[in-house]
């Protein structure tokens, strides 16, 4: 069975695991949240690095893309860089396409129609992808990040 652990930032109130099978192939995943501790985080990671197969980050992105540019969280990155054996993604690949790709889907496939819709974006840095496919068929977009 593959193990799967996300380290948080975040609350550890939220921690969950559960088991689940993906194409034939058995998971066991967990979040484990940190509390906001920089230290706690690190030495979660050290102490389970060549010991999982795979680290999620939680609470911080590794980066934000702005104006087609990537840019690099360096907290982020010195939390990463803490897994020397065991790779560790933070989801922002999954942010710039496939969150992208199920907001023009929906519009395409006629599911719900977009356009000239009013959306509230909390934090359109974090989910950046999603945001330029709001914008891109039409939507009257309202960012939180400039309120």
């Amino acid at each position: 069975m593959k193990r799967i652990v996300s380290v948080s930032l975040g609350s550890s109130r939220r921690d969950h695991s559960f088991e689940t099978e993906f194409m034939g192939v058995k998971f066991y995943i967990e979040r484990i949240g940190t509390d906001g501790d920089w230290n706690r985080a690190i030495d979660l990671i050290r102490e389970l690095d060549g010991k999982v197969d795979a680290f999620g980050m939680g609470g911080i992105d590794l980066y934000v893309y702005i104006a087609g540019k990537r840019y690099v969280i360096k907290d982020a990155r010195r939390l990463m860089n803490e897994a020397r054996k065991t790779p560790m993604l933070d989801g922002s690949g999954l942010k710039n396409t496939l969150e992208r790709k199920c907001i023009m889907d929906i519009q395409r496939d006629g599911i719900m129609d977009l356009k000239g819709k009013r959306v509230l974006m909390v934090c359109a840095v974090d989910r950046f992808g999603m945001a330029e496919a709001f914008e891109e068929i039409g939507a009257r977009l309202t960012l939180g990040d400039f309120i």
